[in-house]
């Protein structure tokens, strides 16, 4: 073999080692950096339990998990939806991106479309075109138009082995489809966020009156004390509204103690609805209720109370196919700079209410 040959084999050998060194450093810079994701991932994804851990209330946890669940998953659509037992469906009470239309409509029966589905058998579904998917429901879209092309990744949130609700994400912001790493890493976030449900509804059940779902008077007065500091601290309006059903004593007798439990009922929920997000409700016993109004003077608190009673005295209730009506007498109370404990602004609010009651009931004073 002559010289040249030797060195071009030579040349060869040492081109292909090059080669392998070359493609080793890049499959383990590859390797490197998709170590380097992972663990970004699963710091995004503690960072963001740590942050729905910390929420009780219901109202604020489950938009935080939404939020979160956005976040890891880089998507600009998505659901939370729980599993109402009583009723057996699936309600959405967190969203981003869905239309009006889609969060007054979308109740799955168990089994039904894809989260129907997680639900049903408890393991993720991740479908990558739901133009094709049998399972895929199209709530988004007008009825004369196809379905759309995405790419869904659905999760149950479950706890202790009881389906609490299904989280249902979709539309990459990247555009690209969902993998089985999204799979693993999100579900991470689901066992997190149905501890956090878990909780919170604990938290609920030991701060509500049963019957009614407002809260019980123990909490209640916990967060008039807070309302009247923050009104003591930063010079704010605040009213409080004692409300007493009318007769309630003769209703009970009349109809009995059953149907007046579903009185209390009724007007726990007319309460809800009429109310403002930042007013807070309870049962201060028996058939009293009672409402904080903050940043409210009392010219607003008595426009809110007027409506109230209407709302109360035109509504009517149906027990084993017969109506029944109710009305409330409502005293205001506004909160002074003289005053020193909240017991006083409840003290006021309850003589308001006796003279509401002192002039023929049915009224505000």
């Amino acid at each position: 073999m002559s010289y040249l040959s030797k060195c071009l084999i030579a040349s060869a050998a040492v081109l292909l080692i090059f080669a392998y060194i070359y493609v080793y450093i890049k499959k383990q810079k590859r390797t490197a950096e998709k170590c380097k994701t992972a663990v970004n991932d699963l710091k995004l994804v503690q960072e963001l339990g740590k942050e729905i851990s910390s929420k009780l209330q219901m109202s604020e946890l489950l938009p935080a998990i939404m939020d979160a669940f956005v976040k890891a998953g880089d998507v600009s659509k998505g659901s939370l939806m729980l599993y109402d037992r009583e009723r057996d469906i699936l309600e959405i009470h967190s969203s981003v991106g869905l239309s009006d239309r889609a969060r007054k409509y979308i109740k799955l029966k168990i089994g039904e479309g894809i989260a129907g589905r997680v639900a049903e058998t408890g393991k993720p579904i991740l479908v990558n075109d739901t133009t094709g998917a049998r399972m895929y429901k199209d709530f988004f879209s007008e009825d004369s138009r196809g379905r759309p092309q995405e790419t869904i990744l659905s999760m149950p949130l479950i706890f202790k082995g009881e389906v609490l609700g299904v989280i249902t994400l979709d539309a990459k912001k990247s555009g690209g489809q969902f993998i089985r790493n999204d799979e693993r890493l999100l579900s991470i976030l689901a066992l997190q966020a149905a501890v956090s449900i878990n909780n919170a509804r604990m938290y609920e059940m030991a701060i509500t009156d049963d019957l009614t779902k407002l809260y019980s008077k123990r909490h209640f007065i916990i967060r008039l004390q807070e309302e009247v500091e923050k009104a003591r601290r930063y010079d704010r309006p605040l009213s409080l509204l004692f409300v007493d059903i009318d007769h309630f004593k003769e209703f009970n007798d009349t109809y009995g103690h059953q149907l007046g439990d579903r009185a209390l009922q009724h007007l726990g929920g007319v309460i809800k609805k009429t109310t403002r997000a930042a007013d807070i409700s309870g049962r201060y016993g028996g058939e009293e209720f009672v409402i904080i109004l903050p940043e409210t003077a009392r010219e607003s608190a008595l426009i809110l109370a007027e409506r109230l009673r209407k709302n109360i005295e035109k509504q009517s209730f149906v027990s084993r196919g017969n109506e029944y009506r109710i009305t409330v007498s409502i005293g205001i109370g506004e909160y002074k700079a003289k005053m020193t404990s909240p017991s006083q602004l409840i003290s006021e609010a309850d003589k308001n209410l006796y003279k509401a009651k002192q002039k023929g009931r049915n009224r505000v004073v």
